[in-house]
């Protein structure tokens, strides 16, 4: 997968600055020991084509081309803010909801 891993420690220093919101940028993984977020590339890519800003559009060219994508990603969030945060974290949530609506006051008999 494309993606750029940001680890728990990074991402508890970027909710500090932007609130709860930013653990919700990508997906959660966790081995039991190490926690870590992963947020795809083509997900970075929606989120700056929806922004129409060319400085971040420059930005993430240099972040594609960077070796080190973490640092170069979190940079990116703390110059951007919290606008590219949450164009991110509604790009993971659709992803994840599909356009479904989820069901309401499901029981057990109604499940069957």
């Amino acid at each position: 997968m494309n993606a750029i891993v940001v680890a728990d420690e990074d991402l508890r220093r970027l909710e500090k600055r932007f609130g709860p919101t930013v653990r919700h940028i990508g997906p959660w993984n966790s081995d039991g020991t190490f926690g870590y977020c992963s947020v795809p590339i083509a997900a970075l890519e929606r989120a700056v084509d929806v922004l129409n800003e060319p400085a971040v559009s420059e930005s993430l060219q240099q972040l594609k081309e960077a070796s080190d994508r973490t640092s170069r990603f979190i940079e990116m969030l703390q110059s951007v803010g919290l606008v590219l945060i949450e164009k991110l974290v509604a790009l993971h949530n659709e992803r994840f909801s599909m356009g479904r609506p989820m069901p309401r006051n499901r029981t057990a008999t109604s499940a069957a």
